[in-house]
């Protein structure tokens, strides 16, 4: 990935979600969300979350939540693993959904409408 195509992912995260910074210099791309809101019922409501960006746009960005994230039952979502970056640990998880095109806002949106599927 160029320069300006990491440019205009954290531009265009920016833009919809008030703050996007790179985390480290190497590939892939990784941005940090400090503030991302969740749909009922997960909580804390909202979260700090880091994306990576492996293989884009083929493949679509990777969302990772703080480890406190938990469903309706205090259950954090199914298959979820946890990942260490930028001096701190995160929770992946395994939410399907068809991926195409090149625009990272959403496939945040995409990310997102999941954690609305998936109540735990």
């Amino acid at each position: 990935m160029d320069d300006a195509e990491r440019k205009r992912i954290i531009t265009e995260l920016r833009g919809a979600f008030g703050q996007a910074e790179q985390v480290g210099g190497g590939e892939p791309l990784r941005v940090r969300l400090p503030r991302l809101a969740l749909p009922d019922p997960w909580s804390p409501r909202e979260t700090a979350a880091m994306l990576t960006f492996d293989d884009w746009p083929q493949n679509r960005p990777l969302l990772y939540v703080e480890e406190s994230v938990v469903g309706e039952t205090g259950q954090p979502p199914r298959s979820n693993h946890t990942v260490l970056f930028d001096g701190g640990t995160w929770r992946g998880f395994s939410f399907a959904f068809p991926w195409a095109g090149e625009n990272p806002v959403r496939a945040v949106q995409l990310w997102l409408s999941r954690f609305t599927v998936e109540r735990i």
